[in-house]
């Protein structure tokens, strides 16, 4: 099989986002990254209406607009007696993707996000590896495996991040699981996000890439066990480096 070439894995931009478009995509994006940085912290309560209005520079509609969808991804509550206030951590909705991805290296609860999707990915990848090698079509143990071998820095990093993007969601797919394929949205932002944090949020390249290559392999022979395996040890590279950036 020749090498792929760069334009055959692309990161998707968006996938399944529930954000709306336009001002009001823009506000929602605008909070959503000061709240998860802690610019209003878990507790307080948002600058009323009119003073979003001035500091935006949108309409009440889309304030409101905005603070709805907020509201649906569990960061912020609303009531009359109080306005808008910016709910517990513990109430956001992790498994969102645009809350992950909110998170840049610099907010207080990057690390733990990182952190505990990696214990999430510990419960359904290696599964979701040992489900591919049974029922993954030839075509999608072909991807899996090409992406595993595109995933080199000399490709650029976007096209880097995308081949790591499609292998990971190659194998939920072929899984044959609909509800295993649904964490692929989890898996981009994860992704998205490590990637973004720099090398203490990526393995060391090469061993990474041999890793991939060893979990494609099993796929590609069938070898449900041996997928599972070699997925868990692919993800104990990501729990060393959650367990270190936990500790900086």
């Amino acid at each position: 099989m020749t090498e792929p070439n760069r334009s055959l894995f692309e990161l998707p931009e968006k996938i399944l986002t529930s954000l709306p478009t336009g001002a009001v995509k823009d506000t929602v994006e605008h909070l959503g990254h000061r709240i998860a940085r802690g610019d209003y912290a878990t507790g307080s309560t948002l600058p009323k209406e009119g003073e979003l209005v001035e500091a935006i520079g949108v309409s009440r509609t889309v304030i409101r607009e905005a603070i709805k969808v907020l509201c649906g991804k569990g960061l912020v509550r609303t009531a009359r007696r109080y306005g808008s206030k910016v709910c517990h951590f513990n109430e956001w909705n992790l498994l969102d993707p645009d809350v992950i991805r909110w998170h840049t290296p610099e907010c207080p609860m990057t690390a733990r996000i990182y952190a505990e999707a990696t214990q999430l990915r510990f419960i359904f990848e290696p599964e979701a590896a040992s489900l591919a090698a049974a029922n993954a079509s030839q075509r999608q143990r072909e991807t899996i495996l090409s992406a595993a071998k595109s995933i080199r820095s000399d490709l650029g990093e976007k096209a880097m991040i995308g081949a790591d993007y499609a292998f990971h969601s190659t194998i939920l797919q072929a899984s044959g699981n609909l509800m295993l394929a649904q964490f692929q949205n989890l898996i981009h932002a994860v992704l998205v996000s490590s990637y973004a944090a720099g090398r203490d949020g990526v393995p060391e390249e090469r061993l990474s890439r041999s890793n991939h290559i060893k979990v494609a392999e099993a796929i590609q022979a069938g070898n449900g066990e041996q997928a599972r395996s070699r997925m868990i040890e692919m993800l104990m590279l990501n729990q060393e480096i959650a367990e270190r950036i936990t500790k900086t």
